[in-house]
């Protein structure tokens, strides 16, 4: 079968030898240069169903099946009722697989990075990194993420609560993760105090190390209930 893309269905025609849409061939003696409108199923059922019994046609169709290009060639169909499934099937509009979900991740550890970029594209999810509080905010500019993850501690001690800011000042319904050390290094719980979400504007605030079942588990909670702006 010839590569093609999108869903049809076509028939072999004797007249030229080869496989042609139906009704589109002016020497056809049925149907001479009628389109065949796939809209108006019936009589695309009738054109089609003559050709193949009147010249014994031959019939070669795609059509998408979840998303899979399924094709066929059949040297004979049985009745209308046949055709008219494979009609159904190569009319129906394609399912256009999931978007990928996109998550930037902000930090100057390349260790964390590369750990924390493999869990998430693992999940199915696109992941665009920087290593700076600058490089993040220019990645910001070029594509928008459903969701931005940031250290803390990145230039300066409090880089990510000061970019966590910018980026709820600039972009109100962007979910943000703070990720620190802070509290690993201090024995404080840092992760519970509301104050400094209060303070950043970030949706969440979590102690490293963090767990990938955590980590993945507060990204997908944060992604379903993301806002609009």
């Amino acid at each position: 079968m010839e590569k093609k893309t999108g869903s049809f269905i076509q028939v072999y025609c004797p007249e030229v030898m080869d496989m042609i849409n139906p009704g589109e061939w002016t020497d056809c003696p049925f149907y001479r240069g009628q389109k065949l409108d796939m809209s108006k199923t019936e009589e695309a059922l009738k054109q089609i169903f003559r050709c193949h019994v009147q010249c014994d046609c031959k019939i070669q169709y795609q059509y998408y099946d979840g998303g899979k290009l399924v094709q066929k060639v059949l040297d004979s169909v049985e009745d209308q009722e046949s055709l008219r499934r494979i009609l159904l099937l190569v009319s129906k509009p394609i399912e256009k697989p999931d978007k990928k979900k996109k998550i930037l991740i902000a930090d100057d550890d390349p260790d964390f990075l590369e750990m924390h970029t493999a869990v998430l594209k693992n999940k199915g999810y696109e992941v665009t990194t920087a290593t700076s509080a600058k490089k993040c905010l220019q990645a910001l500019e070029k594509s928008r993420p459903d969701l931005v993850v940031l250290d803390v501690m990145m230039e300066q001690f409090d880089a990510g609560f000061e970019l966590s800011k910018k980026i709820k000042k600039k972009y109100r319904g962007l979910p943000v993760m703070l990720l620190t050390s802070i509290g690993h290094q201090t024995g404080l719980d840092f992760s519970s105090n509301a104050d400094v979400l209060k303070a950043t504007g970030a949706d969440i605030l979590l102690d490293k190390p963090v767990s990938p079942e955590v980590f993945i588990a507060e990204i997908e909670r944060l992604t379903a209930t993301k806002k609009k702006e």
